[in-house]
């Protein structure tokens, strides 16, 4: 493993260092919360979400749970490909990887890959649920078999951050009609992914010796369509070049060993150092 990293991390000091960059990923599409979300509210969350991107010339590529897809939501679904954003597939139901058998992951990603069908357009992406890839090596190659055989891509992230959790509570508070709440968990959630962003760049400094092409996980929910503009405009300000998956990708991180086995759902940068 030592040889792994010390490997690793010579590609990375011999590497120039470049601009901060960053490629944009919304999971759970059509949208989030869907019990307490009508598709009326739901088309608004993806025109918000897509004015955002637009305002900033960028490309995003989103994740979509396939039950979650029918004649109420499909809308959303060409919504969001009529922006010409890339859609990908976040498996059937968003199950934990380690509960299921190779069989059972192969439907879920066989079945959403159908309902995918009338957006699919070039390279096929695929995001595992809570970022858990494999608790053995075995299930891990397992997953990464089934993926290859049926055209997949996975795309892991390197900034993640539990952003959903602020949703949940703003629109509670929405809920309320509290305004004021809502608006000192929106300064939260945009305070939260600052320090999100400013710790993974530090730990790619720190253990690969520069700041790698990042991409970002949020959710498609109320409390992006609200304030993503906010968020992105942060990271203008403040020099970041937005870029696409696709051209994130081609940095050497994510080709590099993957040296984490276990549970937990991880950012990139923590599964090629093992953490």
């Amino acid at each position: 493993m030592l040889s792994h990293i010390w490997t690793f991390c010579l590609i990375f000091l011999a590497l120039p260092l470049q601009a901060q960059q960053i490629a944009i990923t919304l999971d759970d599409l059509p949208y989030v919360l869907r019990s307490r979300t009508t598709p009326q509210e739901g088309m608004k969350i993806i025109r918000d979400v897509n004015a955002a991107l637009k305002s900033h010339d960028i490309i995003a590529t989103g994740f979509a749970i396939g039950n979650q897809i029918n004649e109420e939501t499909a809308p959303v679904m060409d919504a969001f490909a009529n922006a010409g954003h890339t859609g990908g597939n976040h498996s059937w139901s968003h199950p934990d990887y380690g509960t299921l058998t190779r069989w059972a992951f192969r439907r879920e990603v066989g079945r959403t890959d159908r309902a995918l069908k009338p957006w699919r357009q070039g390279q096929q992406y695929y995001r595992f649920p809570f970022l858990r890839e494999g608790k053995t090596e075995k299930t891990k190659r397992a997953a990464e078999n089934v993926l290859k055989n049926q055209g997949y891509e996975n795309v892991p992230v390197t900034i993640d951050n539990d952003e959903w959790r602020f949703n949940s509570d703003y629109v509670d508070a929405l809920d309320m009609g509290d305004q004021r709440e809502a608006q000192h968990i929106a300064t939260a959630y945009l305070e939260h992914m600052k320090e999100r962003t400013a710790y993974f760049q530090a730990l790619s400094q720190k253990a690969l010796g520069r700041d790698v092409s990042h991409i970002l996980l949020l959710h498609m929910n109320k409390i992006n369509a609200d304030h993503l503009d906010d968020l992105l405009a942060w990271y203008d300000t403040n020099g970041w070049t937005f870029i696409t998956v696709e051209q994130a990708l081609r940095d050497p991180l994510f080709t590099a060993p993957d040296l984490y086995t276990g549970p937990r759902g991880l950012s990139q940068i923590e599964r090629v150092l093992g953490e």
